[in-house]
């Protein structure tokens, strides 16, 4: 049992997970049905220095202002989504097909001659262990194959979905129009309810720069963007299939540390080799090396410091999405990590590990 003075410390902790928890599914049980009110909220606060440097220079009233600039970057926005969304569906209903009408067979021999090179070099081991491994892995792959075809097939009904699709975004456009018009009462309202002591905490949070403040993740974003637009090159340069999805999902896990564009060239390349495209997997190498080399350079000049998050905490986030099977899981940890690096830092949480005092004075948590 923890000692009274150590649960009276973790207390505020304690309420932030049960808050957070019950919040977050909420949110994920509800997900489509706020999805347009969500983005057209954080539109709108994006856009409100924009708004705010026409009213001071060209002396516009808010609701001219609100919905030029809004109009403005919904159509940015819809112009990328609507050249993601040809692409990617064209890429998708490529890989539907090719599925569909035969698999990759080009895959599956490249794997057996794999394990009998093994077996040969390997000639000591017991061969019925091998080819027990090897029935295991042509089934996770088969597993994996059939995940793949169920998310795409998924995805296709939503973006066919043209219904929907038109109501979705009719709600976001009014959505941000709305929002952006009445920003100043959303925060004169949240200023109202919240505490003095809850809005510092918010306030310090959203314009810290050295922690995962508002200038941490706009910087990140444009970090994201970049990898996501070298892999697309960097694939199409080399003739391989699908350069928009695996640019995709090279930025999402650029997301992870530890782990980041590494986790998706690596299995790449050894596919390549795999199916003897050698030079495409040297040129795939290459190209991870050149991500890496511009990502060293480039971060620190955007991040002042990084987010004061342990990789560990991270890596937690993957293994316990993957072991549940659940993406939600990931977002629940990852972003549970990242609220609570940011209010340890404002004062609103206490660490997790009692402070203490070293032997040179140092403070150790």
């Amino acid at each position: 049992m923890l000692e009274k003075g150590e649960l009276k410390r973790l207390k505020p902790l304690l309420v932030f997970f049960c808050v957070y928890t019950v919040v977050f599914i909420l949110w994920v049980k509800t997900f489509f049905y706020t999805l347009p009110f969500l983005l057209g909220l954080l539109i709108a606060a994006a856009i409100q220095p924009a708004v705010g440097f026409l009213q001071r220079r060209f002396r516009w009233n808010r609701a001219a202002a609100s919905a030029t600039v809004a109009a403005l970057a919904l159509a940015t926005a819809a112009a990328g989504i609507t050249l993601l969304a040809v692409y990617g569906v064209r890429e998708a209903v490529s890989f539907l097909v090719k599925a569909s009408s035969g698999g990759f067979p080009e895959f599956t021999p490249p794997v057996k001659a794999f394990f009998a090179r093994a077996g040969e070099f390997l000639g000591g081991l017991d061969m019925d262990f091998l080819r027990r491994n090897q029935e295991e892995l042509m089934k996770l792959l088969q597993n994996s194959m059939d995940l793949v075809l169920t998310f795409l097939r998924a995805l296709l009904g939503v973006v066919t979905s043209l219904p929907t699709v038109l109501a979705m975004a009719l709600t976001l456009v009014f959505a941000t129009l709305s929002f952006s018009r009445g920003f100043p009462g959303l925060k004169a309202w949240a200023r109202h309810v919240l505490s003095d002591t809850a809005v510092f905490h918010v306030k310090s949070g959203i314009e810290s720069s050295s922690g995962t403040g508002r200038k941490y993740m706009l910087s990140y974003l444009l970090l994201y963007f970049i990898t996501f637009c070298e892999t697309c090159v960097i694939m199409a340069v080399l003739g391989a299939p699908y350069p928009l999805t695996i640019g995709l999902i090279t930025a999402a896990a650029d997301l992870l540390p530890v782990l980041g564009p590494g986790a998706v060239f690596t299995p790449l390349i050894l596919y390549q080799v795999l199916i003897g495209q050698y030079a495409r997997a040297l040129g795939m190498f290459v190209g991870w090396l050149l991500i890496t080399c511009i990502r060293q350079v480039v971060e620190p000049k955007l991040v002042a410091s990084t987010a004061k998050v342990h990789p560990l905490a991270m890596l937690a986030a993957v293994y316990f999405s993957l072991v549940s099977g659940s993406l939600w899981l990931l977002f629940y940890v990852m972003g549970f990590c990242l609220l609570y690096a940011v209010f340890k830092e404002t004062g609103a949480l206490p660490p997790l590990l009692p402070e203490d005092t070293g032997k040179e004075g140092e403070r150790v948590t």
